[in-house]
């Protein structure tokens, strides 16, 4: 990935491809684009009249007036010089797309710069970027090109805290005439609350306005999840069903069941989604048992559109209630309706659970949402502050990040009482005022073991060094040390999968997540073995990891 001029993030120079996540007839005609150019790969600047083979714009020289752009060797538009520019280039693209694209992909990306060869783009986040990189870059481009009047190369940077989100009635530009009359635009114009008499009448959850994908912080802990939940809603009952959430309290499955609610009423308006509890379910069931009313449960749960059962751990134990859940489970499965299900733990960590329902929930997505790195953390402190209109230092940001680690409501609450305390107190904003203001929410963890004590424990145990744990050695006396190295290190630390790799050479969440299925499984195998970590365990001062 080539940098960027002057930001830090790399430009993207892939080919659209048709979007997989919509169906085609949520994709503009053939009539309204001109036929794609043949897919680019690193798409580098060249005079227009070397390119006159280039198919017609059609629909972005018709409707789109251009602007003046920056004129002159070096000339740089960005800032307020670049508003006119951004807000052109979004009335292109809600001409050449259909709501569903533009809402999803293109609402919160903007414009940020334009000089001579390039127009820099920037996306909320990185799963975004990628996504337009892949399959809307050509769309990009040539609206760019109508716009600017000149060739220049899209850059995308993933910048979340640069992007305003503007007020719900001017997210998108006024509807021009010819589109005025359009059935669904006026419902996407105005975003309103979505009420619980849209949701079915039996579910016991309100959606909360807030709550979307859109002010959703992707990370790398959340990233996979944020993306099969966005997917699951684009297509309800196909792409990912049913979807299984699942990571301890506070990481952000309730924001992201909720964004997906939120998602499927806003583009299905008539779909009946039941979100509940599972403990409802457990109660709803043994009510009509006592009742002799099985024939209304049934009805209930069976002629709906969307199922979504929050904590279905509760399950475990309860066998009468997973009989029931497994004939509701087949019957909505069959008929092509939506499943989502959220638990504390993955499915086959679940007790008593059935096995015909541990398989059932894999048939579909299972990914597991981590707590929020050190950046992540970060970014929802920031977006929190901003949310409450003001601008959080970076000192007082990382101050707060660095000592709640895990959960994000407690993030949340942390900014809420500094606000607090600020307006009571009537001083400035400093880490001084945050650890005072944060007194008693804060733990104070003194002696919590790290990653560089668990490697010196494993390198002298296993009489290895650091820099062959990580190197890219693959032999026996070198992998093993390594994978009991990542085993521990997620066992004792609050890191991620990828912050583990990073500690030892680098290494992708997948090899992290191998590591540690294997010395699973050794423990569970080799008693011996077994008493070993434990032993580890214990001189780190630490039993794991709850």
């Amino acid at each position: 990935m080539l940098p960027a001029r002057g930001l830090q993030h790399g430009t993207v120079r892939t080919a659209r491809m048709d979007d997989p996540t919509l169906d085609s007839g949520s994709l503009p005609s053939r009539a309204e684009l001109p036929d794609r150019p043949s897919p680019r790969v690193a798409r580098t600047a060249s005079p227009r009249s070397e390119r006159s083979d280039r198919p017609g714009r059609g629909l972005f020289d018709a409707e789109v007036r251009r602007p003046e752009a920056p004129e002159g060797p070096g000339a740089v538009a960005e800032g307020e010089q670049v508003e006119h520019l951004a807000a052109s280039l979004r009335d292109a693209l809600v001409a050449a797309l259909a709501p569903e694209q533009f809402q999803t992909w293109f609402k919160r990306s903007k414009l940020i710069r334009v000089d001579d060869d390039s127009a820099v783009v920037a996306v909320p986040n990185s799963f975004a970027k990628e996504w337009i990189a892949k399959y809307y870059l050509d769309v990009l481009q040539r609206a760019v090109d109508s716009i600017l009047g000149a060739d220049r190369e899209v850059v995308l940077v993933e910048q979340p805290e640069s992007l305003v989100v503007e007020p719900p009635a001017e997210a998108e530009p006024a509807p021009k005439p010819a589109r005025a009359a359009a059935p669904e635009a006026p419902a996407r114009r105005v975003q309103q609350p979505i009420r619980r008499s849209q949701l079915d009448a039996a579910s016991d959850f309100v959606l909360n306005p807030k709550c979307t994908f859109e002010s959703f912080v992707v990370g790398p802990c959340n990233r996979f999840g944020h993306a099969a939940a966005l997917g699951a809603a684009e297509q309800p009952g196909k792409s990912y069903n049913p979807l299984f959430l699942h990571g301890r309290v506070g990481v952000g499955k309730t924001h992201l069941l909720q964004a997906f609610c939120y998602s499927v009423l806003e583009r299905f308006p008539d779909s009946r989604i039941l979100y509940l509890s599972c403990e409802t379910f457990v109660n709803h069931f043994i009510d009509a048992l006592e009742n002799g009313d099985m024939m209304s449960f049934r009805d209930k749960y069976r002629n709906i559109d969307v199922l979504v059962v929050d904590d279905i751990q509760l399950l475990a134990n309860k066998e009468r209630t997973q009989e029931e859940f497994f004939h509701t489970f087949n019957s909505l499965y069959n008929a092509g309706k939506q499943i989502v299900l959220s638990s504390d733990s993955p499915p086959k960590d679940i007790p008593t659970l059935q096995d015909r329902l541990v398989s059932r929930f894999k048939w579909g997505m299972v990914t597991e949402i981590e707590p929020p790195c050190f950046e992540t953390r970060m970014a929802i402190v920031k977006r929190k502050a901003r949310e409450r209109g003001t601008e959080l230092p970076d000192d007082v940001a990382q101050f707060i990040s660095e000592n709640i680690e895990e959960n994000v409501r407690e993030l949340e609450g942390a900014v809420t009482r500094l606000f607090g305390y600020t307006r009571l107190t009537n001083a400035k904003i400093s880490v001084d005022l945050a650890r005072e203001a944060l007194a008693g929410l804060i733990e104070v963890r003194a002696g919590v073991p790290t990653v560089d004590d668990i490697i010196s424990l494993v390198t002298e145990h296993y009489q290895v060094k650091l820099s062959e744990l990580q190197s890219k050695k693959r032999t026996k006396a070198i992998a093993f040390p390594r994978q009991v190295a990542m085993y521990l290190s997620r066992k004792v630390t609050r890191h991620s999968l990828e912050e583990v790799g990073g500690f030892f050479g680098g290494r992708d969440h997948t090899t992290v997540l191998y590591a540690v299925e294997k010395i699973e499984k050794e423990i569970a195998a080799d008693r011996e073995f077994s008493r070993r970590i434990q032993h580890f365990l214990d001189r780190l001062g630490s039993g794991g990891r709850s």
